[in-house]
C-alpha cells in the first residue's frame, strides 16, 4: 500500500506542477456553475439539483479522458515505463497509484462543486438526502470514467488517441441504452443495464438502489484490471 500512495502522491503532485489540474478545475466548476446560473435563475427554479448532476456527470465525461489520458501513454511515449517496470513495483500497484492520483483530483473538483447546493440552502429548502444520493452517483459515475480513461491509456503511447479512444468508450456506455426503443423488451433490458445514463437516473432522483452500484463498481473492477493485464502483457514483450 506504501508504494500505491508513493505513486499517487507523486502523480497528484505533477498534476499541480502543469496547468493541467487547474484547466480541469476551471473548466468543470466554469461550464457546471453557467448551467447552474441559468438553471436557479430561470422563472419557476426550484431548490433542488436533477438537473445538475446530470450536467455534472456529462462534463465528467467530457473531463475524464483529459484528466487521464497522459497517466500510461506518456510513460510509454517517454520509454520511462520501462524504467518503472524494472523497479520492484507491481503492475497494480502502479495502476492503483496512478488511478488514485487522478480520483483525488476528481475529489477536489467534486469538493468546488459543493458550493451549488449550499447556494440553493440560502435561498431555498433543498434536500440534502437526495443531494447526497446525487452526489454518490457523480462520485461513482467519475471513478468508472477515470477508469476506462486509464485503460485507454494504457492501449496507446499516443495521449491525444488515448482521449479520442476513452471518450469513444464512454459515450458507447452513455448512449447504448438509446437502443431500448428499438429492440425486444428483453434485450431492451440489457442494453439499459449498460448505460451509464440510465443507471445513473436513480442517483439524480435522489434512490439509493443496488443494482446502478453494482454496475459502476463492476465497470470500474473491469477497466481496471484490463489495464493491469494490458501493462502485464508490456512486461512479457
Amino acid at each position: 500500500m506504501r508504494k500505491v500512495l508513493t505513486i499517487a502522491g507523486k502523480e497528484l503532485r505533477s498534476y499541480f506542477v502543469s496547468p493541467m489540474a487547474y484547466v480541469i478545475l476551471g473548466f468543470y466548476l466554469g461550464v457546471c456553475g453557467l448551467i447552474f446560473a441559468l438553471t436557479v435563475g430561470a422563472p419557476q427554479a426550484q431548490a433542488e439539483m436533477a438537473g445538475m448532476f446530470h450536467t455534472m456527470i456529462f462534463v465528467a465525461l467530457m473531463m475524464a479522458p483529459i484528466l487521464t489520458m497522459g497517466l500510461l501513454s506518456q510513460e510509454q511515449a517517454t520509454g520511462s515505463i520501462e524504467l518503472l517496470m524494472t523497479n520492484p513495483v507491481r503492475d497494480i500497484e502502479v495502476v492503483l497509484g496512478k488511478y488514485l492520483a487522478a480520483l483525488g483530483l476528481f475529489v477536489l473538483v467534486l469538493i468546488g462543486s459543493l458550493e451549488f447546493p449550499l447556494i440553493m440552502e440560502r435561498f431555498g429548502d433543498p434536500d440534502w438526502g437526495a443531494i447526497a444520493a446525487g452526489y454518490l452517483g457523480v462520485l461513482l459515475a467519475g471513478m468508472a470514467f477515470i477508469a476506462v480513461g486509464m485503460f485507454a491509456s494504457a492501449l496507446t503511447a499516443n495521449q491525444i488517441a488515448s482521449a479520442v479512444l476513452a471518450t469513444l468508450m464512454l459515450l458507447f456506455f452513455w448512449l447504448i441504452g438509446w437502443l431500448a426503443f428499438s429492440v425486444s423488451d428483453q434485450l431492451g433490458n440489457v442494453v439499459k443495464y449498460l448505460s451509464i445514463y440510465e443507471n445513473f437516473q436513480d442517483f439524480a432522483k435522489g434512490i439509493l438502489d443496488s443494482r446502478p452500484i453494482i454496475f459502476f463498481a463492476s465497470l470500474i473492477f473491469f477497466a481496471l484490471m484490463l489495464t493491469v493485464r494490458t501493462l502485464e502483457n508490456r512486461r512479457t514483450v
